[in-house]
């Protein structure tokens, strides 16, 4: 896997190049959790890094940034296993103290959300200026528990493990931290107490859709 964090600094001399240009709104990569979650973002090394790009993009002063905020990908983080769930094994590991409601999305809904968005008419897109869009896998496989082989593990011990790791140079132990962190209560991965039902609306009329769970994980192991 690419380190992320150091690909998220690429973006710095476009935004640059932006504000040269009197660009006035900029969708940096900011395609993942509420970029307010204070707690999460100072615990990923990924997110601190997009927080010193929408930094940037304040301090420079002309342009302003918007955030599609929609959780850790769904299809994206499920096909490398990141979510406890190893479909093609039928392996699964439930981590005890990590249990909080997660939003997420898949990646053609972001797309999605993103182009809604950027259909909005002036007055409408103003009101997100340097603000974020806050926009079941046995039923999706057609298995039972008996079908799998489910562990449960305590998250304080998964956490030393990919500190651990992330200390050695590791390279997925950072997205494993990534997602395991977005399932601590309190840590902001659930943010759905922030969604503005009438925006939403308005988004909905643009073209973004209601994702159905289940039909989402079907896609996504195909």
């Amino acid at each position: 896997m690419p380190p992320l964090a150091q690909l998220v600094e690429l973006q710095e001399p476009a935004i640059r190049a932006a504000a040269n240009a009197g660009v006035p709104y900029i969708l940096p990569s900011e395609f993942g959790p509420d970029p307010f979650a204070v707690q999460l973002v100072e615990e990923n090394e990924l997110l601190i890094a997009k927080k010193r790009i929408r930094d940037l993009i304040e301090s420079i002063g002309v342009s302003s940034w918007i955030s599609i905020a929609v959780g850790p990908w769904l299809d994206a983080g499920l096909n490398q296993g990141l979510w406890g769930i190893e479909p093609k094994t039928r392996k699964a590991t439930i981590w005890r103290g990590a249990d909080a409601k997660v939003n997420t999305a898949t990646i053609s809904h972001t797309a999605e959300a993103v182009a809604a968005v950027l259909s909005l008419p002036e007055a409408e897109l103003a009101k997100y200026k340097n603000k974020a869009v806050y926009t079941p896998f046995q039923r999706a496989t057609g298995t039972t528990d008996a079908d799998w082989d489910i562990k449960t593990r305590d998250v304080n011990e998964v956490a030393r493990e990919y500190e651990d790791k992330i200390s050695q140079g590791d390279g997925v132990a950072p997205f494993v931290k990534f997602f395991i962190t977005h399932f601590l209560e309190g840590h902001g991965g659930d943010f759905n107490h922030k969604v503005h039902s009438t925006e939403l609306e308005k988004l909905e009329q643009l073209g973004l859709h209601k994702e159905d769970l289940v039909q989402a994980i079907k896609v996504a192991l195909q």
